[in-house]
């Protein structure tokens, strides 16, 4: 017997074992400590450069920023005091009723006053960049990953598994 063939296109298919990587993987992780409190976005989901990934619990630093604030304004008050002893020291040295050793002292006050101000200047930015690091946000643009934490989770930035990878 004799068979006609007819020819045609086929698909053919065919499955393999592979993972895809992006050009750039960023791991995020957080850069405070705290409890993960909000989730903004979803494992797969487009995210740009800038939005909000994840939230930590703020709670704790925005006490300690508070704490730092109510701390510059002390130091601002011993400033304000120690330039009024200068003011008040001055005439009398002026005038020789004391000596110019008081009034070296109360420079001096001054000097530390300021100095304290400056350092309690400092603790509030440290304070304040510690309470924006709650906010983790997205390094790159990119697609999310496996997200391995839930909201509630401990983080921290010595964890050994990052919250996602942004690829």
């Amino acid at each position: 017997p004799v068979f006609t063939v007819d020819t045609s296109d086929a698909v053919t298919i065919k499955n393999y074992i592979g993972t895809i990587e992006g050009k750039v993987n960023v791991e995020v992780r957080p850069q405070v400590e705290g409890l993960l409190q909000e989730i903004y976005v979803d494992e797969g989901a487009y995210v740009e450069k800038g939005q909000k990934l994840f939230k930590v619990d703020a709670s704790a630093y925005q006490e300690v920023l508070n704490n730092a604030l109510a701390n510059q304004n002390v130091a601002k008050a011993k400033l304000k005091n120690a330039q009024l002893e200068i003011d008040r020291l001055k005439p009398l040295v002026d005038n020789d009723v004391i000596s110019d050793v008081r009034l070296k002292s109360a420079k001096s006050d001054y000097d530390v006053a300021k100095a304290s101000l400056d350092q309690a200047g400092a603790a509030v930015r440290s304070a304040q960049i510690n309470q924006e690091f709650t906010i983790i946000t997205a390094p790159v643009s990119g697609y999310i990953g496996r997200i391995p934490k839930r909201v509630g989770n401990l983080v921290s930035k010595n964890d050994k598994e990052s919250l996602t990878v942004l690829s």
